[in-house]
This record gives C-alpha cells, structure tokens and sequence, in this order.
C-alpha cells in the first residue's frame, strides 16, 4: 500500500489506471501468499478492468526487507476529453490502402490542416506515374508491369 500511496504522488489518483506494471524485490524467502497480498492491495486501487502484470526479483542483499516498484498507465483517460479522430474508412485495391474521409468532423470544430497527414490532404488520384505511361506508349500491356510499379507514388 505504501508503494500506491506515496506523498510524492498527491493529487494523482491511481484509481482509473488502466495499466498496472509490479515489481516486487525481496530475498528467496518471499511466499507466494505474500505475493497475493501486495498484489491484492495494489488491485484494490485499479480500475476493475486494469491490466496488471507483475514479476518478482530475488534481490539476497534485501534481507527481510520488501520492496515494490509500481508503474501505472491509462491515468488521466477518465477525466480528459479526448479529441474525437473523424471516421475513416480504408479502400484497398490491390497492394495500394487508401483512407477515405467519411462523414466529416464529430468534435464540431475545423481540425487544423497540418494535424492532417499529407497523404491524406493530397490524395494522388489514380492516374499513372509517368514511368508507367512510358512503358504502357512502348507497347507493354498494363498486366504486364509490375504491380509495385503501378501502385508507387510520383
């Protein structure tokens, strides 16, 4: 319980993580009952679907000593208001994957056009490179060019 509550961590509230990562240190003395005990406790301040994994370490210069490292993630998700991402849809055709914007924004506000990835903001169409119109005026069929270079950007 100590590890959980800390006077370094006033004001942070360990009862929404998500994620909970334990160490135990102790000597080759430690039981598994004791084990289940510091686990049990720092459990009881998770959210009740945390993921928690543990592990333990036989440390011989702890001595009767106990020690337990706690590493929590997922803290804030509860409280923050997270900016909602706008519906995307992915086309594949082939070898080439292409997000689709579908029905706009849902947080109501206009999204900034550089949080955009450019990809995205220019989409390259479906027009062949110019290397592929060259070898299709040559002679050759469209099949027959690879696909990779069919499917590469300019």
């Amino acid at each position: 319980e100590q590890a959980v509550v800390c006077p370094l961590l006033d004001g942070v509230d360990l009862s929404g993580a998500k994620g909970v990562l334990v160490n135990i240190t102790a000597d080759d003395s430690l039981k598994l009952s004791e084990t289940r005990e510091a686990m049990n406790a720092i459990r009881a301040y998770a959210a009740p679907d945390a993921r928690i994994n543990f592990g333990t370490v036989d440390d011989p210069t702890m001595g009767d000593s106990l020690r337990v490292s706690v590493l929590a993630t997922g803290l804030s998700r509860a409280k923050a208001a997270m900016k909602a991402a706008p519906a995307l849809t992915v086309l594949r055709t082939g070898t080439d994957s292409m997000p689709m914007a579908m029905g706009g924004m849902q947080s109501g506000k206009p999204v900034d056009e550089h949080q955009i990835p450019a990809i995205w903001r220019n989409p390259r169409g479906n027009a062949p490179s110019a290397h592929v119109n060259a070898l299709m005026q040559s002679g050759m069929d469209e099949l027959e060019i690879p696909a990779f270079l069919r499917k590469q950007a300019d």
